[in-house]
This record gives C-alpha cells, sequence and structure tokens, in this order.
C-alpha cells in the first residue's frame, strides 16, 4: 500500500516540528517556527504571504483641550445646595484651551519579519502611536497630526482611501 507521508529524503529539507509539548515546540527557534507556520498558511492559501514595511518620520499628534479653572472651587459637605452651588460655580469657571502635546517628532521603522516592541510610561502616546500605525486613530477637529507615515513606501493617504 502507498503511503502518504513525506519520504525520508524529505526529512533534511523540511524539518519536521513536533507537536507534543511546548519545549520540542520550540526547540529549533522562534524562526524555525514562524517557518514553519509561514509555509504551511501558505499550502493553504495556494500564494505567499504578504510583507509589510511601515515607516514612520517626524510624527507629531497634539490635542486641544478645553480646562477649567477650578482653584475658585472649594470643597464642602456634599449636600443639596452645595452640590447645586458647586455646579453653578463649575459653569461659570474660566475656560481656556490647552495645547497636550501627545507626540513629539517620533520616527521608525518596522520590518517584516521582525517583531517591535514599543515601551514607555503610562500616558506617553504608545497607543496613539499603534492606532496611528494602523489607521485606527480618530481624527477630530482638536487634533492636530504630523508628519509621514508610509507603508511599503505608499504614503498612508493611499490606503486610507481604501
Amino acid at each position: 500500500m502507498a503511503s502518504t507521508t513525506p519520504s525520508d529524503a524529505d526529512a533534511p529539507l523540511r524539518p519536521a516540528i513536533e507537536y507534543d509539548s511546548g519545549k520540542s515546540l520550540m526547540a529549533r527557534g522562534p524562526l524555525a517556527l514562524h517557518e514553519h507556520v509561514a509555509s504551511r498558511m501558505e499550502a493553504a492559501l495556494g500564494k505567499t504571504l504578504p510583507q509589510m514595511e511601515v515607516r514612520f518620520k517626524d510624527v507629531s499628534i497634539s490635542a486641544d483641550i478645553v480646562v477649567k479653572d477650578v482653584t475658585e472651587i472649594k470643597t464642602e459637605l456634599p449636600t443639596l445646595p452645595n452640590e447645586l452651588m458647586k455646579g453653578i460655580r463649575g459653569i461659570r469657571a474660566s475656560k481656556h484651551v490647552v495645547k497636550k502635546q501627545i507626540l513629539r517628532n517620533v520616527s521608525g521603522v518596522f520590518k517584516p519579519g521582525t517583531i517591535t516592541l514599543v515601551l514607555g510610561q503610562p500616558g506617553s502616546g504608545k497607543s496613539s502611536l499603534m492606532k496611528l500605525l494602523s489607521g485606527r486613530f480618530p481624527i477630530e477637529k482638536n487634533i492636530t497630526v504630523e508628519g509621514d507615515v508610509t507603508y511599503n513606501g505608499a504614503p498612508s493617504s493611499e490606503s486610507s482611501k481604501r
């Protein structure tokens, strides 16, 4: 009877990856695992997997935020008349617009086949950067985005038309 499994002659060409444990799965390293998964996906799709290079240069994001002057508001017992007065004082409080800089002149490259770790303190703009690069950043009238983002050399404005 004919066997449908690859012969032993094919073994050096295509190393088999064992699935019985995580240790054996990663024995040849993450690159071998990636190549194994990619080859299986390419065979299933019938075409090569797309490669994407993302470049961003001098990206700055800022937002105009309305801020109230709360120095006049006093803390008092939370009674109904005091809460009403606090609300009225809050409405009458002077308001001014402050420009909040979220990202300032950030540049970088995400190359295909690599994993990039983005580290930073809370509130440093990591999520804003990732949302901007993925095309999911909410562009509103009080938000200013400057800089260039390209995907495989094409400007981000071309991909947003789709």
